[in-house]
């Protein structure tokens, strides 16, 4: 069946191919060259491209067995708790280093009182903040939106036919191009960063997240918290000063995310899997009928 053959060249194209008709139009309009209106239904589809490629691959290639196993990555909740603390405070503790490192070099601090938040009064508590944010991020466009399609799909895939390592970098290099529109749209985060370091940070991200998925037997829960927890300390703790071009903490956020991916790939020897996990720990790729 030619679609099971190429089912992740497919869900790339689809996941690109939904996501960019909404990105690729706010990019052209920011700068003016446009001024095409997307309907709302579309735009709130188009964020959740990645999730819908996933989903309508696995159905047409592998049925229903394939959506099982897709939406089963994420009922496999029992892991070792280390990997929660993990996925849910690594990102803040790389941002809170990165903040640290940059004071300590004489860098600017982030006013935090000055940091964006989108959903509520600037004056909301910061618990309050930090739930509402999280579950926006868990459940939106970054969250599952992104997740059902990357780790839930396309890296089980890829890791059928190449190492660990390997799947890493094609999926981290597919996902970082998969934003550059975001990325060319004026206003947006993205657009305030060089691509390249962008891009070699979702790389050096790719491995830590193929880590975690391998290490909790294919566990799209857990990928999930360690986006929506990367999303959320990143809105808290601004990695931008405001009013400033100063770009030292996100710099020194993707040599930390560099570092820990090497350390990563130098304890398990490019496997990325602890030596006391056994085969039947590994995740298990969607299969055919």
């Amino acid at each position: 069946m030619i679609i099971r053959k190429y089912a992740y060249v497919l869900f790339f194209l689809l996941a690109y191919l939904f996501t960019w008709s909404n990105w690729i139009p706010q990019a052209l309009n920011s700068h003016n060259i446009t001024s095409i209106q997307i309907p709302g239904f579309l735009a709130i589809l188009s964020g959740y491209g990645p999730a819908l490629a996933a989903i309508i691959v696995a159905s047409l290639a592998y049925g229903w067995q394939g959506l099982r196993e897709l939406f089963g990555r994420f009922l496999k909740w029992r892991v070792r708790i280390y990997w929660y603390l993990i996925a849910l405070f690594l990102p803040a503790f790389v941002i809170l280093l990165a903040i640290s490192i940059n004071k300590w070099t004489g860098g600017v601090t982030p006013d935090f009182s000055a940091a964006d938040f989108p959903f509520g009064p600037a004056e909301t508590p910061l618990w309050q903040k930090l739930i509402i944010l999280f579950l926006v991020f868990t459940l939106g466009f970054d969250g599952v939106g992104e997740e059902i399609g990357w780790r839930g799909f396309a890296l089980p895939k890829l890791l059928e036919s190449h190492s660990a390592l390997v799947s890493s970098l094609v999926l981290g290099a597919l996902w970082a191009i998969w934003h550059f529109p975001y990325a060319l749209t004026k206003g947006t985060f993205l657009s305030e960063v060089p691509l390249y370091w962008f891009f070699i940070n979702l790389l050096a991200l790719s491995v830590i997240y193929t880590w975690i998925f391998i290490n909790t037997n294919g566990s799209l829960l857990l990928a999930l918290l360690f986006h929506a927890a990367g999303n959320t300390t990143s809105n808290l703790l601004p990695i931008l000063p405001p009013a400033t071009s100063d770009l030292r903490i996100y710099y020194f956020t993707i040599a930390i995310n560099c570092f820990i991916a090497v350390v990563i790939l130098a304890l398990s020897k490019g496997k990325l899997r602890s030596q006391q996990l056994v085969a039947q720990h590994l995740p298990r790729p969607i299969t055919p009928l």
